[in-house]
């Protein structure tokens, strides 16, 4: 240090005759004291600025350290009490918990958490799993609902449908501790309300609790916890710490924790700065009135062991401050070790709803990159699968309100989907304004696809229950009664009870030995115990050979409910678990007693079976007769109803053109008497000359016209009638013979309100029967009016013909009218089969169109109809067709109705 500046020296005075006044000797003195007043008031106004500079110091520091202590505590009581999510997740998923899983679990969860004491589960709010057992005795199978503040605890939760976290809590094992009570709802089907399964308590010891989140021991600092005043920021009941310290005008924070919101409050150990520091003062204000530049070098001094001060507060504000990070890190890590344990994760959005956070077990479980969703909200997630209601959702976000278990679903990177649950709670800043939400979520495809199953599952047995019970219905022609190992009846079927008089509810339960005559189950008691060497009675006469051998089938009588009796064959069967041991006997009873009729009526009827054979066989041979009979009637029927439709067509179409002839030529008649009566008066004149002229001309035309429409028409019939009487086998463009059928059914056709479309594209003639072509076409023609178009008001009929290679072309026959089921299908060729029977169907037009195409024209034939999508006849035809025999050019004449082969 700079040496002390040496006070000046006092003014000469020179002697006086008399002593200077007071006031000359302060006015002597007046820059001293102008100097020790400016020093004094300097001093004073420093020493009051620094102790605004040291208070608000102090603030700040108390500030920083309460943000790391509340910091810490949330994440201390985030892993303290996140275990029971684990427990939740597995009791929703399952339905409940085994003992084994319970203690297993929490057995893990306490020795990763020491200060957790016990976990607790009480379904139905009664506590049937504790760990640990031991020193918690009292508690296993306590019913919380005897426990009036325990019960309105476990309510408050439940109502409030999230975690509940009370303290203090005096426990029975002494100390004090923390409770955060849990209720569980088990999901329930679409549209119900959760159903309350319990409650999930986990109890964590006060002052250890406190321990890890460095609350104990603060030497630096006073704390305490409190609940919420009633006012804003008032405070409530003390939870831990001073009482007293809401008296020392504390800083307060708020500290969101699962299940409760607390208040932390901290003032300095010391207490806050009253005042300036008076000591340090005196020393600057001695030096200062000492001399100005001793007070300005103690003031240079002084500022800079203020800026050293500072400099070292703020150094050990630095370092206390990376303690408080490393150990809030260590906390994270732990937190996001037991996370990553966990099949849920963690998620964290901004005030914007925007995702800021995501922990890895959600990358593993959805297989969604956690870049990828960053800086999104939820529901612009590329991955999502439409579907999901978010209004409801976004709705509630707005509102700042926490939800549970919302679901949806998104893609994975494989391309499956994944069904996610996320739950979520909402957080605030120091000012108590929204800062965004916190959260977990998890994955519920394997209990989505658990639940499908389930319902698949018991859909199944439902199916195979009505199933066995039709069947067990519909055996109505035997009995069938069931007992179990004691040979009490368990099912009794319908046809027990036709052929019993008995119903069912009177029969199960009962023994069925009352069922058969005594002599003749002592009878076989008898036989039964001296052939197996023991003594047989009662139920074991019925069973006693199943159990050896399996099943016995053995006549019986049964007495019926009105005394009557019948012979029965009776198969008595032991039936097996499908692991093995036996589960009781079934007996099929069937009625025998006309059988043993008919046995003793066998002799009778063998010597009469020759009379009667005889005569079945003279029967059998003129039904054959009469059959035949009535197949060729039949055929001659369908011929000449075609026939008749044929000349109905030609007349109707000829009709015309010669009404057209006949009445141009009367008129021309009429006109040429005219003209010639004209010609033979007295004079004729040059223009009616030529109208008669231009009339006849007229006339002429239209008679040239009609005639050779007639001609057409008369040649088309004629080529037709003699392709389908003659079957004359010759070279024809496919093309025309279409034509000459179809000019044919057009009378007809014009009638209706359908319309049929030809195209045809071979590229050369055919060298086959156009008759028998002819034919086949027209059949199918008029059964799609009949059977496709009937009753409709429109349809369209599509003949096709394309070559399909250079020997084969395809010619293909389609409409869109109603179309067939798979049964009318599947005997469409088939003779005499008809779905019009008495209403102008005799089932053979399409029998006929498979004998013919299959027959003589050498070609397949294809079906294919649904009902409501039309018919398609696909044929497959050689462009020259086979040669036939005699014997098949007859028959192809008369082709009579054939039996179609089986259908592939």
């Amino acid at each position: 240090m700079s040496p002390q500046p040496q006070p000046p020296s006092p003014p000469i005075v020179s002697p006086a005759p008399e002593r200077p006044s007071l006031v000359r000797t302060l006015l002597a003195y007046w820059p001293a004291l102008l100097t020790a007043v400016i020093s004094l008031g300097l001093c004073i106004a420093l020493a009051w600025l620094r102790h605004g500079q040291t208070l608000a110091e102090e603030q700040v520091r108390v500030q920083q350290e309460l943000n790391a202590l509340r910091s810490r505590l949330e994440a201390v009581a985030q892993t303290t009490f996140a275990p029971t999510l684990g427990l939740e997740a597995l009791i929703r998923l399952d339905g409940g918990i085994s003992e084994a899983r319970f203690q297993a679990m929490s057995g893990q969860v306490i020795r990763l958490l020491p200060h957790v004491r016990s976990i607790v589960a009480a379904p139905n709010d009664v506590a049937e799993f504790v760990y640990p057992l031991a020193g918690n005795e009292a508690v296993l199978n306590l019913d919380y609902r005897t426990i009036p503040r325990q019960h309105e605890q476990i309510q408050r939760a439940r109502q409030m449908g999230q975690p509940l976290l009370v303290g203090p809590v005096k426990l029975v094992q002494g100390g004090y501790g923390l409770i955060q009570r849990v209720p569980v709802f088990l999901p329930n089907r679409q549209g119900e309300a959760p159903q309350y399964w319990g409650v999930i308590s986990v109890v964590a010891d006060l002052q250890r609790f406190m321990q890890n989140t460095g609350l104990e021991g603060r030497s630096d600092l006073r704390l305490g916890l409190y609940l919420p005043g009633l006012k804003a920021g008032s405070l409530g009941d003390a939870i831990w710490g001073e009482r007293g310290l809401t008296q020392g005008q504390p800083m307060l924070l708020t500290v969101n924790l699962p299940g409760a919101v607390w208040m932390l409050a901290g003032v300095p150990a010391q207490g806050w700065s009253q005042g300036p520091s008076w000591r340090s003062m005196e020393t600057v204000l001695a030096a200062g009135v000492s001399l100005a530049l001793t007070w300005l070098a103690g003031l240079l001094v002084y500022r800079r062991r203020l800026l050293l001060i500072h400099n070292q507060t703020l150094g050990e504000e630095i370092n206390r401050s990376r303690q408080v990070q490393a150990a809030l890190d260590a906390e994270q890590a732990r937190f996001r070790s037991l996370t990553e344990l966990s099949t849920d994760w963690v998620w964290e959005q901004d005030r914007e709803l925007r995702l800021s956070f995501v922990s890895r077990p959600a990358e593993r479980a959805t297989q969604v990159p956690s870049q990828l969703l960053l800086g999104l909200k939820r529901w612009e997630s590329p991955a999502l699968v439409p579907g999901t209601d978010w209004s409801s959702h976004q709705a509630m976000l707005e509102r700042h309100e926490p939800f549970r278990n919302f679901e949806y679903a998104q893609y994975a990177g494989d391309g499956s989907i994944r069904h996610v649950s996320v739950s979520g709670v909402p957080f605030f800043d120091a000012q108590g304004q929204f800062a965004g939400y916190r959260g977990t979520g998890r994955n519920i495809s394997a209990a989505k696809i658990a639940q499908q199953a389930l319902m698949e599952s018991q859909a199944a047995l439902t199916d195979t229950l009505n199933r066995l019970q039709a069947i067990l219905d519909s055996a109505s022609d035997v009995a069938i009664i069931a007992t179990d190992l004691a040979g009490r009846i368990t099912v009794f079927n319908r046809g027990a009870e036709r052929m019993l008089g008995y119903n069912e509810r009177e029969m199960l339960g009962r023994y069925p030995d009352f069922l058969h005559r005594r002599e003749e189950v002592q009878q076989r008691a008898v036989e039964l115990s001296a052939a197996l060497g023991e003594t047989i009675q009662g139920f074991d006469t019925f069973v006693a050979m199943a159990r050896v051998h399996g099943s016995e089938t053995r006549v019986w009588t049964y007495l019926r409910k009105d005394g009557s009796a019948l012979d029965v064959s009776l198969t008595v069967s032991m039936v097996r678990d499908r692991g093995g041991p036996a589960m009781g006997y079934l007996g099929i009873a069937r009625d025998i007693t006309e059988q043993r009729q008919a046995e003793r009526a066998l002799v009778q009827l063998n010597s009469e079976l020759e009379d009667r054979v005889s005569s079945r066989t003279a029967e059998l041979t003129e039904a054959m007769h009469n059959l035949r009979q009535a197949q060729d009637e039949l055929l001659r029927s369908e011929k000449m109803a075609a026939l008749g439709s044929l000349v109905a067509g030609v007349a109707h179409e000829l009709n015309t053109p010669l009404g057209n002839c006949l009445t141009t030529a009367s008129t021309l008649e009429e006109r040429t008497r005219e003209i010639q009566a004209e010609f033979n008066g007295p004079g004729m004149r040059r223009q009616h000359l030529a109208d008669y002229l231009r009339d006849a001309g007229t006339a002429a035309s239209i008679l040239l016209r009609s005639l050779s429409t007639s001609t057409e028409l008369v040649a088309h019939f004629k080529q037709l009638s003699v392709d389908q009487t003659s079957s004359q086998r010759r070279v024809f463009d496919l093309a025309s013979a279409l034509d000459d059928v179809l000019s044919l059914l057009r009378p007809r056709l014009r009638t209706t309100p359908y319309q049929v479309v030809c195209e045809v594209h071979t590229p050369r003639p055919l060298d086959s029967y156009p008759g028998p072509l002819g034919q086949v076409i027209n059949n199918l023609v008029l059964n799609a009016l009949l059977h496709a178009f009937g009753g409709r008001d429109h349809g369209r009929l599509s003949i096709r013909a394309d070559e399909l290679s250079p020997d084969w072309l395809l010619l293909v026959v389609e409409d869109d009218g109603v179309g067939m089921s798979e049964a009318v299908r599947r005997r469409a060729f088939d003779p005499f089969f008809t779905t019009k029977m008495g209403s102008g169907g005799t089932g053979l037009g399409l029998n006929i169109v498979y004998n013919i195409v299959t027959g003589i024209l050498g070609g397949q034939i294809e079906l294919s109809s649904e009902l409501g999508k039309g018919s398609r006849f696909t044929f497959r035809l050689p462009y020259v067709a086979p040669q036939l025999s005699a014997k098949a050019q007859d028959r192809a004449h008369d082709p009579r109705p054939v039996p179609k082969p089986p259908d592939a």
